[in-house]
């Protein structure tokens, strides 16, 4: 965790501050503005909104941005597909969203839904995601080989000087009963 303290000169409306302290919380920037605050920490994401009613407009975004340009460290990327938030715009259509707990999950996040396409477009996303993710991966079952003494999985394929194991299986490889007819 990294922690960084910044000074203002003059306090917002919103928040009366002399200092807030910023760090790493999982995919967020935990801005704490001390004990002299009604509301003391915000969440803020990449997308730089913080989690608190008042989004984007929170003082909380500018002392991230400030923490930032001052050399503190980034917080890490989300996987693809993985929503740590309900995003400010659908990633389909551009248009707004909400959250929709009863989307979310472990694996993918904060559920979603577009206020134009509703749910539709939250699952539609995330196959965008499963279609990068297979193009990218070309194996059903990838080659066991052993490699510079290590038993391994050769997502990568077959080098010269691995000790083939098992062959593997090419998605290509597959034919289906579809693809005969």
């Amino acid at each position: 965790m990294t922690m960084t303290t910044l000074r203002k000169n003059k306090a917002p409306p919103t928040l009366a501050y002399e200092t807030a302290v910023v760090s790493i919380v999982g995919y967020f920037y935990d801005v704490d503005f001390g004990s002299g605050t009604n509301r003391q920490a915000h969440r803020v994401g990449k997308d730089k909104r913080c989690t608190c009613p008042l989004g984007a407009g929170c003082p909380a975004v500018a002392a991230v941005a400030e923490y930032l340009k001052a050399g503190g460290e980034r917080a890490p990327d989300p996987p693809p597909g993985f929503y740590p938030v309900a995003p400010a715009s659908c990633p389909i259509c551009r248009a707004g969203t909400v959250y929709d707990p009863h989307l979310s999950s472990k694996r993918r996040g904060a559920g979603w839904r577009c206020v134009q396409g509703g749910s539709r477009h939250y699952w539609e996303a995330h196959v965008q995601v499963l279609k990068q993710k297979l193009a990218a991966n070309p194996w059903l079952f990838p080659p066991v080989v052993i490699r510079e003494g290590v038993q391994i999985l050769a997502y990568d394929g077959r080098r010269e000087g691995d000790a083939l194991l098992y062959p593997g299986v090419l998605r290509a490889e597959i034919v289906s009963y579809s693809d005969d007819q």
